[in-house]
């Protein structure tokens, strides 16, 4: 269950208050976060029943240790929590997108600009929701959904005009780029299993896999660039 805090507003609302607010689906606002919407006067939409919450964490008053991190507005974690990994994996994931990117107007190969800016707003999706605990919601990749990214992956002569292909030095440099791409996210997808999954006494277990899904078409979804790359296709 996810609770909505005072902390969680006042960072929420840092820079103005909004007319009104709408808590997440399935969240609840602790008793201090809802007396906080009514002294701003704020009509809240689809506020949650009064199932009683937890109280307010307790504040620290020194100084964060250099070890530890913000898991959120009031909680803080050491550096090495798996949640705080699996943000540093996306992180890096959004930063070999971004280096993608611009290789792509190096290498006169413009068409692949936008869908790659797909991926890389799925990714910033996929780390928003994991910070606020929100669900992911449907989304599409250059037009695909995730049936369709699945479904080009597993028979890519259909949607490439060619078929699979092992990495080779020789396909150029935007497929190597692409392969890694790949490599990456299967990496972000691993850690989001070792976050979310169950322990090994409840391995069917999953906490988040509208994000791990996600992650998963992203890997496939690249492996399809890489091909178009390779057949130079058309995205």
């Amino acid at each position: 269950m996810l609770y909505i805090t005072e902390a969680d507003l006042r960072a929420q609302f840092a820079g103005g208050a909004p007319e009104s607010y709408a808590p997440p689906p399935g969240a609840r606002l602790t008793p201090a976060a809802r007396q906080y919407l009514q002294d701003l006067k704020l009509f809240c939409y689809a506020e949650p029943d009064r199932t009683e919450a937890p109280p307010e964490p307790a504040r620290s008053t020194g100084p964060k240790p250099e070890q530890h991190t913000h898991l959120n507005a009031h909680a803080l974690v050491r550096k090495d929590d798996a949640r705080i990994a699996l943000r540093g994996q996306i992180d890096l994931l959004e930063a070999e997108i971004l280096v993608t990117q611009t290789a792509c107007a190096r290498l006169n190969r413009p068409e692949f600009i936008r869908p790659l800016q797909d991926a890389l707003e799925l990714a910033r999706r996929v780390l928003g929701c994991e910070v606020t605990g929100a669900p992911l919601g449907a989304w599409t990749l250059n037009g695909m959904n995730s049936v369709q990214v699945r479904a080009a992956s597993h028979d890519p002569r259909r949607y490439t005009g060619g078929g699979h292909v092992l990495p080779d030095a020789a396909q150029g440099e935007l497929p190597a780029l692409l392969n890694r791409l790949r490599a990456c996210v299967r990496r972000v997808e691993v850690q989001a299993v070792a976050t979310f999954g169950g322990k090994s006494d409840t391995p069917e277990r999953c906490d988040r896999l509208d994000l791990i899904e996600a992650l998963n078409r992203l890997s496939s979804y690249f492996y399809v660039l890489q091909l178009q790359a390779i057949y130079g296709e058309g995205t």
